[in-house]
């Protein structure tokens, strides 16, 4: 019997634990397309056409500052999806904010605007913002980048 038709110890178990692990994967990935189906649903998340209506600007601005980094997006159906929550306030201030996020993968940056946080009172990014507390955000978005 040559080394490559003996039997593997454990073989069977390797395989059933990389299928179960295959298959959470696969579970954990459909019960992240139902949240962004559901955030787009209810306007958590919008489209582009929203974020050139809220700043007044077209389309292809708003995918240009995608790209400088002065917005985030998060990919779905095949589209940018932008946060409804970072258009409360002034658009420099959101630039300043992403890029202190860095490269902190999108649905990150998004719970980072949408949870409450304890550094800033309990507050939301955008009230925590509309209180004059910019940098108190900048700085809890520094030490969220960096976790």
């Amino acid at each position: 019997m040559s080394a490559a038709t003996v039997p593997q110890p454990g073989a069977p178990a390797v395989d059933a634990v990389r299928r179960a692990n295959e298959e959470a994967t696969m579970r954990a990935l459909a019960r992240g397309d139902a949240v962004l189906a559901k955030w787009i649903q209810d306007r958590v998340l919008v489209d582009t056409n929203a974020v050139a209506h809220a700043w007044n600007i077209s389309s292809q601005a708003v995918h240009a500052a995608r790209k400088r980094g002065e917005i985030f997006a998060v990919w779905a159906n095949g589209k940018h999806w932008y946060a409804r929550e970072a258009l409360r306030f002034e658009r420099g201030k959101l630039a300043r904010i992403n890029r202190t996020l860095g490269d902190v993968d999108p649905s990150s940056k998004l719970l980072f605007f949408l949870r409450q946080h304890g550094a800033l009172g309990g507050k939301i990014v955008a009230d925590a913002i509309a209180g004059g507390n910019l940098d108190d955000v900048l700085r809890l978005a520094g030490n969220w980048a960096r976790t």
